[in-house]
């Protein structure tokens, strides 16, 4: 097995925050180092595109004088519209690789679906990444979550078509995990996600947010409480249909439980420090440490006993040995939480839940 990190080729960048993003690259990733080597090729690829894109956009927003994001985002439109990558931009090789892969076929449904959610992404990214963001309501959070992750985890590899809105709703749920888990980082840099409709709701201020003294607001506590127990199950409602998904790509199988496993990291350390986002960064980066070498151990023992019983099994392909019993067990209990989830609201899925609903 390929030991390197995820990190080390997807253009992971330190830059000022509580966790690198090399630490991140791993949390959400390390897995794809383990893939076999043709389909770990394409999944690298995708995510560096994501991972170039994301350092880009949060680059401009720290450093006002920067314009890279831009000009890569200039370049995609002028391939998207003109079929052309100009001798001068300064993305390139990147925006080269990426007609390679999509624009040769116009018969090919997925890429062209691909090509369309892509752009989104990178819409979206140039929408949401600035300085002074307020997002107004719970359902235009909703929407940037669905346009942000939603669009970019459609355009990773092996995706059949069927499940592509399914992606969608992953990707989302992914994206609110990932605003929970960088909470405190976000506000250090002035950004606050939280809808300012859920803020007038429960009396917290946005100030409050950015100066990392929202937690002595009594309010506060009672705000994410709904915001876990109360919001959060309808994103993971939407994603049931691929939770229960028997005939994904094992590569999406893999995925699709480790993030389940990291999503209930996530919600496991922020509630057991009792919602202080300030001090949740500390505890939790602390367990991503401790847990990531026993996952992948895990992994790769299991992957090597598959391996062994797939060059007995030759009519079978390397693929169809990978999905470790670790992993698998994640799956099985995410299915849990959203069908739970699902009886939970079984009664409210035409509406959308009142903050004032939580009380």
């Amino acid at each position: 097995m390929n030991t390197s990190a995820i990190s080390d080729l997807i253009g992971s960048s330190q830059y000022q925050a509580v966790a690198d993003d090399s630490l991140k690259d791993e949390d959400n990733a390390a897995w794809v180092m383990e893939l076999e080597s043709r389909v770990k090729e394409e999944w690298i690829e995708r995510i560096s595109w994501i991972r170039l894109v994301d350092r880009l956009a949060e680059n401009e927003l720290v450093d006002s004088s920067s314009s890279e994001f831009r000009k890569f985002y200039t370049g995609w439109k002028e391939l998207l519209t003109k079929g052309r990558i100009g001798s001068e931009c300064t993305y390139r090789d990147v925006l080269i690789s990426i007609r390679d892969r999509w624009f040769k076929d116009s018969t090919n449904s997925i890429h062209r679906l691909s090509i369309h959610s892509w752009d989104r992404f990178l819409e979206a990214t140039a929408r949401y990444h600035r300085s002074n963001l307020v997002i107004e309501t719970l359902e235009q959070y909703t929407t940037m979550l669905e346009a942000l992750s939603g669009s970019c985890f459609q355009v990773l590899p092996t995706l059949p078509e069927k499940y592509w809105q399914a992606a969608a709703a992953f990707g989302a749920l992914d994206q609110f995990f990932n605003n929970l888990r960088d909470m405190r980082e976000d506000a250090e840099q002035g950004i606050c996600y939280l809808p300012a409709e859920l803020l007038s709701e429960f009396e917290v201020s946005r100030d409050e947010i950015l100066n990392l003294t929202a937690c002595q607001n009594p309010n506060y506590t009672a705000m994410m409480r709904f915001w876990i127990d109360g919001y959060l199950p309808r994103l993971r409602q939407k994603t049931y249909d691929l939770m229960v998904a028997e005939d994904l790509p094992p590569s999406w199988e893999i995925w699709r439980d480790w993030s389940f496993h990291r999503y209930r990291r996530i919600e496991r350390v922020f509630r057991g420090c009792q919602f202080n986002y300030s001090l949740f960064p500390h505890v939790y980066w602390y367990e991503v440490q401790r847990d990531l070498p026993f996952l992948l151990s895990q992994v790769r023992q299991e992957l090597q006993s598959l391996a062994h019983e797939a060059a007995y099994h030759p009519a079978h392909s390397q693929e169809e040995f990978m999905i470790p019993e670790a992993l698998l067990g994640i799956g099985k209990k995410a299915v849990n939480v959203v069908e739970s989830v699902l009886n939970t609201f079984h009664c409210q899925n035409t509406r959308r839940i009142q903050p004032s609903e939580i009380y």
